[in-house]
């Protein structure tokens, strides 16, 4: 079984993701790590972001690989585990330069169909996976939130991994992010067809994971 989660910024598709894995017991793809990924080894190799042949060249000699270890996604980066690396402030900030790249989807997207047909059976996450990656999925989702209640869970993951960014600051991220997001000629985030739309701005993660399962049992 395949299920996608997409959604912007902060709407909890990544905890959804990891928990509706571990539930079902089938494994969690988190695609955003690949460019994360992509996005910390182009700022540490010092290459101008606005040089898309610059960053495709990055993205192919890139060694990226998704490992599931107690039920969590380690991320290695030419044999490095760069898990807590590629969440930080500055990677998340010169991510949308990595995404809006065509050609950098593209091997990223292959790369995510490779892991896929290995995994077999899988919950990926990101803003694509129901309307590009695997559009074939068997159940799609869309996940939503106010972007002030998405901001104030981006401000206590951050708190919470010793990066204390002002409230204000990551909201005016979040509403730019959206914006590029959304806007990008490129695979734009969009509600995938026949995705089912939830709303988690007032909900725990346990009632989220209830209406998320409910579907998905609906489906088998």
């Amino acid at each position: 079984m395949i299920i996608t989660i997409d959604g912007p910024a902060g709407s909890g598709k990544s905890t959804a993701a990891r928990e509706l894995a571990k539930t079902l017991n089938i494994a969690h793809l988190d695609t955003g790590a690949t460019y994360r990924a992509v996005t910390l080894k182009a700022l540490r190799d010092r290459i101008n972001l606005d040089d898309d042949q610059a960053l495709l060249a990055v993205a192919q000699r890139a060694d990226i690989r998704l490992v599931q270890a107690d039920r969590r996604t380690q991320v290695l980066l030419d044999g490095q585990d760069v898990t807590a690396d590629i969440r930080t402030v500055e990677v998340t900030e010169n991510s949308h330069y990595v995404a809006r790249c065509a050609a950098v989807r593209a091997v990223l997207v292959d790369l995510q169909r490779k892991i896929g047909r290995e995994l077999g059976s899988f919950v990926t996450e990101g803003r694509d996976q129901g309307s590009v990656v695997f559009p074939h999925a068997d159940v799609k989702f869309y996940l939503d939130a106010d972007p002030q209640v998405r901001a104030a869970r981006r401000s206590d993951e951050l708190s919470a991994a010793g990066q204390h960014v002002p409230k204000q600051q990551v909201l005016d991220a979040i509403v730019q992010r959206d914006d590029r997001d959304r806007s990008r000629a490129v695979a734009p985030l969009v509600v995938p067809d026949g995705a089912i739309v939830v709303d988690t701005s007032g909900a725990t993660v346990e009632q989220t994971m209830r209406e998320l399962l409910r579907h998905v049992e609906a489906a088998r």
